[in-house]
């Protein structure tokens, strides 16, 4: 190979390369563009749930707090904040998701229990789900000794 073949092959080769590293670099832009509409997705932790009236919420116990298990829309999702319909009856249980001990309380805006018919015991093995009636008073529904258990009520 001659000394001018030689540089001829070099100077291509370094062209190339440095158009592939420019095309990345300009490539990012499309997926800034990608995640600032994922931004508005379910990640923020900012949803509301609408409940229909009758409907049972279930959830899961865990010390880290509740999980959503029905209606499907809860599915999943961690402390869900629940829409109900003021004075519609619905009933609100949980199911074991680790072996400590669990209940669920109605509590008004200042954390306060609504009312001692609105508390289930402390229990492991939970058997019936708390049965109320949706007032503006509930705003919150807790596990009395785990704060982690906590999510919001909003009544309309």
């Amino acid at each position: 190979m001659t000394e001018h073949t030689r540089r001829t092959v070099l100077k291509a080769a370094g062209a190339s390369t440095l158009a592939v590293a420019v095309a990345g670099c300009t490539g990012g832009d499309d997926d800034s563009n990608d995640e600032s509409g994922d931004e508005s997705g379910d990640e923020s932790g900012d949803d509301t749930y609408e409940i229909d009236a009758g409907e049972t919420i279930m959830l899961e116990g865990q010390v880290s707090g509740w999980k959503g298990l029905q209606p499907a829309a809860i599915e999943g999702v961690e402390n869900p904040t629940l829409v109900l319909e003021k004075g519609a009856e619905y009933e609100i249980g949980w199911e074991p998701g680790d072996s400590a001990s669990h209940n669920i309380e109605l509590w008004d805006e200042n954390e306060d229990l609504v009312d001692e018919a609105y508390k289930l015991e402390l229990t492991s093995d939970p058997d019936e789900p708390l049965s109320f009636t949706a007032s503006e008073d509930i705003a919150y529904y807790r596990c009395n000794p785990h704060s982690n258990m906590q999510g919001e009520i909003q009544v309309e």
